[in-house]
């Protein structure tokens, strides 16, 4: 149900006020009126702002219509104005509609009154959408650019890495195994390699990593994640998988699933430093219409989720609004790269889902992330899966035992 109309009205009149507050109501249009009857009180209410709509009377002892729009206009240039008066002409009426008013309508003529209203409410939408899809194609825009960049940054990167990672290897084969210079060598290859998975980052973001999705189940690559998701999180953190119980398949690179779940991981982990409880949970969905309409880009159906939360310090409004933003990081300097969520927001979109996220501060935070059920997959497709990434022991006998802690 929609919230009432906060509407201000200009009327000297009591009775006219009552008459238009009820062909309203009468109209099916809920709504709170302010009324108010001289230029001060229209300014001052003005100012305090928080109305939808403004009715206003052309002609009063000691102001005017026409002087109360340029004020709207001045002041909150995008609320619509409608006049309602008795004593406008034909010639007043086009000129105040030249001058910004949304409409007009006769006191005599108050059947008109609640068709303007929706028109005018119904406009106020248009232009609140218009201006979001703008927003969105600006953004995506800058996205694909900041994207191409990042690409060929990490193209060229790759290629001087692939050099010192070479001649790391060659240095190590070539020393003995008591040569001091095998320990900063070995230094040397290892941060190569973190700097390998850096760039990887910046190719999945600029969507220019080759993807190879597969029909996988998720709750398969959840049970063999198991073992890497334990050493990236501290011992003071309970880690509790929760699969579920009706099969679904997603197409998706398990790789890609994979680093994902590490991510999200790694960031709770930083959200809790005193330790907490990381909960994985997996489960089947029906995303209805309603649902797709508020997340442009997906469809209505059956959807797996994957659910990470964490018992943290959770995250301010500003900070929600902008932690898929490309390098936005609210880690100390040198210790975040400002990639981790938009590379895991860039690869649920390859997979033709969506990631979400809810958040307050002091209550901790859960992501979830859905993915398109596909057909379960046959034999011979399942046989061509790629192996796990990990092995552990068999699903049934961990769940015999309570919530794990990292180690």
């Amino acid at each position: 149900m929609s919230p009432p109309l906060r509407i201000l009205h200009l009327e000297d009149n009591p009775d006219d006020a009552a008459l238009i507050l009820y062909h309203l109501k009468s109209g099916g249009i809920p709504c709170t009126i302010t009324c108010v009857s001289n230029r001060a009180d229209f300014v001052a209410a003005l100012e305090r702002g928080g109305f939808d709509l403004i009715l206003s009377d052309y002609t009063l002892p000691d102001f005017d219509g026409h002087s109360a729009l340029s004020l709207a206009r001045s002041t909150c240039p995008d609320l619509p104005f409608i006049l309602v008066s008795g004593t406008m002409g034909e010639d007043f009426a086009i000129e105040s509609l030249r001058s910004g008013a949304t409409d007009y309508v006769l006191k005599m003529r108050l059947s008109r009154l609640v068709p303007a209203v929706r028109r005018a409410m119904h406009e106020v939408a248009e232009r609140a959408e218009r201006r979001r899809l703008e927003a969105q194609f600006i953004e995506a825009q800058k996205m694909e650019v900041i994207g191409q960049l990042a690409a060929g940054v990490a193209h060229d990167f790759n290629n001087i890495l692939g050099v010192i990672m070479g001649y790391s290897d060659i240095m190590l084969m070539k020393l003995p195994a008591t040569d001091p210079l095998r320990t900063p060598v070995s230094e040397i290859r290892r941060a190569s390699e973190r700097a390998a998975g850096l760039t990887l980052q910046l190719l999945v973001f600029g969507r220019k990593q080759t993807v190879q999705p597969v029909p996988m189940d998720l709750n398969v690559v959840l049970r063999d994640l198991e073992q890497i998701l334990m050493r990236l999180i501290d011992e003071n953190i309970i880690l509790t998988l929760l699969p579920g119980t009706q099969p679904g398949h997603i197409m998706a690179d398990p790789g890609y699933i994979g680093q994902v779940l590490m991510n999200l991981a790694v960031n709770a982990r930083d959200a809790m430093p005193d330790g907490g409880r990381l909960t994985i949970a997996t489960s089947r969905v029906t995303l209805d219409e309603h649902f797709t309409r508020a997340h442009p880009g997906i469809r209505p159906g059956d959807y797996m989720q994957l659910s990470v939360s964490d018992t943290g310090s959770g995250m301010p409004p500003e900070v929600k609004e902008r932690i898929f933003e490309a390098f936005y990081t609210t880690k100390p300097a040198g210790k975040g790269t400002g990639l981790g969520l938009s590379t895991c927001q860039t690869i649920v979109q390859l997979s033709g889902g969506l990631i979400t996220v809810h958040s307050e501060l002091g209550k901790g935070t859960q992501f979830q992330i859905h993915f398109p059920c596909v057909p379960q997959p046959s034999a011979l497709t399942a046989a061509a899966m790629p192996p796990p990434l990990t092995r552990s022991r068999p699903y049934a006998t961990r769940h015999r035992n309570p919530p794990r802690r990292g180690g």
